[in-house]
């Protein structure tokens, strides 16, 4: 491997197209079967066409004390997917990111990962299955790095609005998250405290206000909006009764505010015409 990767990369790494090992170049690695190239910068090897620097200063959430304890006993080999700016770095944790944040060890693409078979003790990936096109290759990728007996913990959305645009593709129920992670034997599939319900109201709510701002929604209307009752909204949701304040203004708001609070959608599609092929 060449110099400017991190040691400690050399021997986990494998070619995200056929898994085959990569051999070094001047400020590249190769792969010694198919012979993709992959560059490196500062140590960090870049599997992706196109690669964002995140400013050093960002700092993301942490992972919880539970898991940077894990991190911090240094016992486990442990990938964390998705880590995005954390405040620590750790030297048995590679993190694996599609941009380059300030501890980043590994730029890829979770639904090939970058990393030789039976490598890892753990892998987390915390709110970051609902970003991926494919969860349940992305779980199948998980599964083949881990090494056998090894543990997971993601973390992923149910009832969340629209965020990180366009690139927010599922909310899963627990039955959906199961089903990704069928091949693994789950211990549990429970709620964590930072989404119980009222994390879910209280995020919600201020993305259905914020989304009828940005929607032009007049100052009378806002103001029955956020002094309207849960109580009034789940009347009319049991009895259909009387609208509750508000009601005809979020209904009529723009549709691509609609679309970051929508309850779902409406799909209109037609399979394409063969080549030459015209309507009657």
């Amino acid at each position: 491997m060449p110099a400017a990767l991190a040691p400690r990369l050399t021997s986990i790494l494998a070619c995200p197209r056929c898994g085959s090992l990569l051999e070094p170049g001047s400020s590249t690695i190769q792969c010694s079967k198919c012979g993709s190239e992959f560059r490196v910068e500062q140590g960090v090897p870049i599997f992706v066409a196109e690669d964002v620097v995140v400013a050093r200063e960002h700092t993301s959430n942490p992972l919880g004390a539970e898991f940077e304890e894990i991190l911090r006993q240094g016992n486990d080999f442990v990938l964390n997917i998705g880590a995005g700016g954390t405040a620590e770095r750790y030297p048995n944790c590679i993190e694996f990111e599609h941009k380059i944040f300030r501890h980043t060890d590994v730029v890829g693409d979770a639904h090939h990962l970058p990393f030789r078979d039976a490598t890892f003790d753990r892998v987390f990936a915390f709110n970051v299955f609902e970003h991926l096109a494919d969860p349940k290759a992305a779980a199948q990728e998980i599964y083949r790095v881990l090494k056998p007996g090894g543990g997971i913990a993601i973390h992923t959305a149910f009832l969340q609005p629209l965020h990180e645009a366009p690139h927010h593709f599922y909310n899963a129920t627990e039955y959906g998250v199961r089903l990704w992670f069928a091949a693994f034997e789950i211990e549990n599939c429970r709620v964590s405290g930072n989404f119980g319900p009222g994390v879910m109201l209280a995020f919600l709510t201020s993305q259905v206000l914020d989304s009828a701002r940005l929607g032009g929604i007049s100052a009378e209307e806002e103001k029955l909006v956020s002094e309207s009752t849960i109580g009034e909204w789940a009347d009319f949701w049991n009895t259909r009764g009387e609208l509750p304040p508000g009601f005809g203004a979020l209904q009529a708001l723009p549709e691509p505010m609609q679309k970051r609070v929508a309850a779902g959608f409406e799909l209109l599609a037609r399979k394409p015409l063969a080549t030459g092929q015209t309507n009657r």
